[in-house]
């Protein structure tokens, strides 16, 4: 039996050689950077959404008691683009969508980018500056939104127009009448690969959102490297003498149970659920209650979000009551499991566990691990999705480093971004002119394996949700009683990272934890808040450098 690492190698050049179904070549892009693209692939989302066709008459979407095949969600986006159309939208320009999880954000992203605007998917948690500042910034035409998130961008002026969804309100237009008496035929514009189709905004170090603008071609080729890397180790497996389903297939289903505004609901299980032909059950909000249930109901396959779903679907006091055995895998990504919860997942269900490491500037891609690879090396990212993606280890100064060393994790591929919108300083800071993209994480290769062990930027991951330390920081000194704020985090179980600060007060200073809550609920969204607030009646540690000493605070904050 040839060697795991050997057969995985054989099996990725056959399936991308010559006349094969991932057949790859060279080309150059727009910067004169040479890439690998695959040979055959739809040259914009609108040919993409035609994957579906091939599944017309099959169930794509359920969300509560509505149910939508395939031929239906594809009509219903051809609507909403010429919808779009008529309200004078072109070819580039942005349009927003800021809603929870419903069937109606997927109508707006496909209608949106099936015509060659740019989608730009808003975080539903934001409070209404944080939304107002990325509509400006991104300089949206029209959004569609549902009545919770609209509320306070009543008066916006440069919108053009405001949709709501499930819940209207007489102040805006419906969905459904937005839509009303518009062709189900995509009109005819030409889009190409290098055209903009997206920009997901992230957190940025500095506070601000920076906008995340990608082509058409980097989001596809997103979707056909994933179905590449499932073909592949598909193909291994069953050579191995193993359980040989690809881990997306027509026959399986998947819980979408993380938000659409994020690429892996948006990507991992929307998107790439169209090109295998796969089933959605769609969750409005995250429920572990409510997902055991509908994995039971809809006989799901596949469940990927953040460690902290899967670890409440582990420990759900109802989860010996329902019939999970459909499950077949079990992914995660956003963070990292700890050893014990990867070894609990494999214990505890039928299905597989995994993990993958991708950021909003590759479009998701990166690494992937699953299955008994996951479960032997369960602190690892996984390896290198083949065959576009590129992950090296570079020090500083951009010298690659050998295997084993400790570095920052770069990434190349044809799915990275275009580079930040109307940030040109900060696309120059983290990509160089080769094309490679340092991720602000460091980490190392141990064989095919990649380790991510922390993270350069000054960020924490809540539960999956990128907080900015500065963002969260700059908001506590806008209240006028306090001197000193650091802000941090420190491990959780359920969250992977809980967000801390320590704050030393203005002299004759007697602010306390509510009120400061209150005050930064205005700011900031929920999530950025805050849970662990301690004052310090001295000032806080400072390093050689004169900065707070966050590792120090960090371990007084840390049980033990």
């Amino acid at each position: 039996m040839k060697d795991p690492n050997i057969l995985f190698k054989d099996i990725t050049e056959q399936l991308t050689s010559s006349g094969q179904l991932f057949e790859t070549r060279e080309y150059t892009n727009s910067k004169g950077i040479v890439l690998r693209e695959y040979a055959s692939f739809p040259d914009n989302l609108r040919g993409y959404f035609d994957f579906g066709l091939l599944h017309a008459d099959k169930e794509f979407l359920i969300y509560d008691s509505e149910r939508f095949l395939y031929k239906d969600v594809i009509a219903k986006a051809a609507q909403v683009g010429n919808a779009l159309i008529s309200e004078g939208i072109k070819k580039g320009d942005r349009v927003a969508i800021c809603m929870q999880n419903n069937p109606e954000f997927i109508f707006a992203y496909m209608g949106i980018t099936g015509i060659g605007a740019v989608c730009v998917p808003l975080n539903s948690w934001w409070v209404p500056d944080e939304v107002i500042y990325a509509l400006e910034h991104s300089e949206a035409k029209l959004l569609f939104g549902d009545q919770k998130r609209l509320q306070g961008l009543e008066n916006l002026k440069d919108v053009k127009k405001i949709i709501t969804s499930y819940t209207p309100d007489d102040n805006f237009i419906s969905f459904s009448e937005f839509i009303k008496d518009h062709s189900s035929e995509w009109p005819d514009i030409e889009i190409s690969r290098d055209d903009q189709a997206t920009i997901y905004y992230t957190s940025g170090s500095t506070g601000k959102p920076k906008g995340v603008l990608s082509s058409q071609r980097g989001v596809i080729s997103s979707m056909f490297s994933w179905a590449c890397m499932s073909t592949i180790l598909s193909e291994r497996e069953k050579i191995m003498g193993n359980d040989s389903t690809p881990l997306a297939s027509s026959e399986s289903s998947i819980l979408l149970c993380v938000p659409l505004f994020h690429a892996t609901g948006s990507h991992v299980a929307f998107l790439m659920s169209i090109l295998v032909g796969r089933k959605v059950v769609m969750m409005k909000k995250w429920d572990a209650g409510d997902a055991i249930r509908l994995i039971h109901e809809e006989k799901v396959s596949d469940i990927t979000g953040v460690p902290t779903q899967t670890w409440e679907l582990l420990n759900h006091p109802d989860r010996e009551k329902y019939d999970l055995s459909s499950l077949r895998t079990l992914g995660g990504g956003g963070g990292p499991r700890p050893a014990e919860h990867v070894k609990l997942l494999d214990e505890n269900f039928k299905g597989r566990p995994g993990i993958g490491y991708g950021l909003t500037e590759t479009n998701a891609l990166g690494t992937l691990a699953n299955g008994d690879e996951y479960v032997s090396h369960p602190s690892t990212a996984g390896r290198v999705v083949p065959p576009l993606t590129e992950i090296k280890i570079f020090d500083e100064n951009w010298n690659e480093l050998p295997e084993g060393e400790i570095g920052e994790i770069a990434i190349r591929s044809e799915s990275n971004m275009l580079g930040y919108w109307k940030n040109e300083e900060a696309t120059s800071e983290c990509m160089n002119n080769e094309g490679w993209f340092r991720s602000g994480d460091m980490g190392k290769f141990e064989g095919p394996f990649l380790f991510i062990l922390d993270r350069i930027k000054d960020m924490v991951i809540r539960g999956g949700e990128n907080i900015a330390c500065p963002e969260v920081e700059n908001a506590i000194y806008e209240h006028p009683d306090v001197l000193e704020a650091c802000v941090f985090g420190i491990p959780d179980e359920r969250l992977g990272e809980i967000l801390c600060t320590a704050i030393y007060l203005k002299k004759g200073a007697k602010l306390d934890k509510d009120t400061l809550v209150q005050f930064l609920s205005n700011k900031l969204a929920a999530f950025k808040i805050p849970a662990i607030i301690e004052f310090s009646s001295v000032n806080l540690p400072l390093v050689a450098s004169g900065k707070f000493d966050k590792p120090a605070l960090r371990k007084m904050f840390t049980k033990d």
